[in-house]
């Protein structure tokens, strides 16, 4: 196996990073060298500096015959370079959403699901774009792709989900001053988080089990919980319980117009519920922890980020 890990640098791409290095797995680190965060893991692997969307330079670099590749953020032109210029390619992975189901049409979800892209425009139709293209080069020419779709990604290392459906700084501590929290609708919409380290582990598995090749495998921890449980989750990290105002969707729209996201308020309002039995039988894929450690953890992280004092 001759590995290239494309966007090895980022958050998600460290953790698959320190997951090869665990298996004894040799790899290349591709990245545009913007981010010094993970250096410590650039230090020690080899890495290429060259970005994706530059076609002579992604030549360049598959002079070498690669043959397992990771794309922790695929676009259409890495998509296109590894199919022109990877020509010793046996395995492409790359990472993808479950948001794109969403509306989900059934609970939990599954696979087989039509993947609609949410809202047109947004990044969840960018990934329906790229993972129609990656499985219709699979059926058509036989292109070995695996398409791994993580639920909201949790863990040390990124902010945790507000009550907006975003990632702001000030999350936190408003829940440790007991702020009133405006939150959509009863708050009843479900939530299933995927540890940033299991997602990574993901793809490691997704190496080293053949049977992939062809296939999208939905990744999350074991079950969902409603949006106002991960707040009373998020709160009893510090001792506290969260002071929730429930408000219909569309004045809660109209209260934060210009202030937040409505895409990303809109999203947080659906369901988010899937099951992982395919994942598991297939690459004998099992989460280390439970959604609520996870959601502990990062609280706690994010907590002695921001300066929080609890």
């Amino acid at each position: 196996m001759k590995l290239l890990l494309m966007g090895g640098t980022g958050w998600l791409g460290h953790h698959i990073a320190l997951q090869l290095e665990k298996a004894g797995v040799p790899f290349t680190i591709l990245t545009r060298g913007k981010k010094a965060e993970f250096k410590d893991v650039i230090d020690r692997v080899p890495t290429i500096i060259a970005d994706k969307k530059d076609d002579a330079a992604m030549k360049e670099v598959f002079k070498t015959r690669y043959t397992h590749i990771i794309d922790t953020v695929p676009t259409l032109e890495s998509i296109a370079s590894v199919k022109k210029y990877a020509t010793s390619c046996e395995h492409y992975i790359h990472c993808s959403s479950t948001g794109g189901y969403a509306p989900l049409p059934f609970v939990p979800c599954n696979e087989t699901a039509f993947y609609k892209g949410f809202a047109r425009g947004t990044g969840w139709d960018k990934k329906r774009i790229y993972d129609e293209t990656v499985m219709e080069m699979y059926r058509k020419e036989g292109f070995p792709v695996t398409v791994i779709r993580p639920c909201y990604i949790t863990g040390p290392g990124m902010l945790p989900l507000d009550n907006f459906g975003g990632r702001r700084e000030d999350f936190i501590r408003d829940i440790v001053n007991e702020a009133v929290l405006d939150v959509p609708d009863d708050g009843q919409a479900l939530l299933q988080p995927i540890h940033v380290y299991d997602l990574a582990t993901s793809f490691v598995l997704s190496l080293t089990h053949p049977r992939s090749i062809g296939q999208i495998y939905n990744i999350c921890l074991d079950y969902a919980f409603p949006l106002n449980r991960y707040l009373e989750i998020t709160a009893s990290v510090f001792g506290k319980k969260p002071v929730i105002n429930y408000m219909k969707l569309a004045d809660m729209q109209k209260k934060h117009a210009g202030k937040i996201d409505e895409i990303g308020l809109n999203f947080l309002s659906t369901h988010m519920c899937f099951d992982i039995v395919k994942a598991c039988r297939d690459l004998d894929y099992k989460p280390h922890c439970s959604p609520e450690d996870a959601v502990e953890e990062t609280a706690l992280w994010a907590a002695e980020t921001t300066g929080v004092k609890f």
